[in-house]
């Protein structure tokens, strides 16, 4: 794990050295579903964390890790299809608004019984989102920045330590 300081900065950088490597980042439930993209290229050097979809749009997948953890962690979003009329909602996450076309429910299976739904950018660009906001606003984006880390941290921490009562 990697920290790189830029204008004051600090950004969360790790590297991925092989495809079993993102494979076994992944639970196992999630494995099942897993669909890597095309042309990946290892080691596999990530900012922030890596997301993307597979192409009927069903799943999002996202890799993170944080500092004081030893190795990444992955995890499979099913996405919900829209109904009825679009509607403004705010990411959990980033705090962007958007419309259900852009923010909406995602969830993620935590048995063979349970789901967690979650309000969240339908792709998972956060990051990007608060630095576009922040560069527009004239503000530094490093305080959000870290709330979005500490979000995503925290939401690994219950879905890793789920326990089914």
């Amino acid at each position: 794990m990697l920290t790189t300081f830029n204008n004051f900065t600090s950004e969360i950088t790790f590297s991925i050295a092989s495809e079993k490597d993102l494979i076994d980042a992944f639970r196992l439930r999630d494995q099942k579903k897993l669909l890597l993209p095309a042309g990946l290229m290892f080691p596999l050097r990530i900012r922030s964390y890596f997301t993307w979809s597979e192409p009927s749009g069903v799943y999002t997948y996202l890799v993170y890790k944080n500092p004081n953890w030893d190795l990444p962690r992955a995890v499979a979003f099913k996405r919900f299809d829209r109904t009825g009329e679009s509607t403004g909602r705010l990411c959990g996450w980033c705090h962007a608004y958007g419309s259900s076309d852009e923010v909406g429910m995602l969830s993620v299976a935590m048995n063979s019984n349970t789901s967690a739904t979650y309000i969240l950018c339908q792709n998972l660009r956060c990051i990007e989102k608060i630095e576009e906001a922040a560069a527009l606003s004239g503000k530094h984006p490093e305080k959000w920045i870290d709330q979005l880390y500490q979000r995503i941290g925290l939401f690994f921490e219950g879905i890793l330590n789920y326990k089914q009562e």
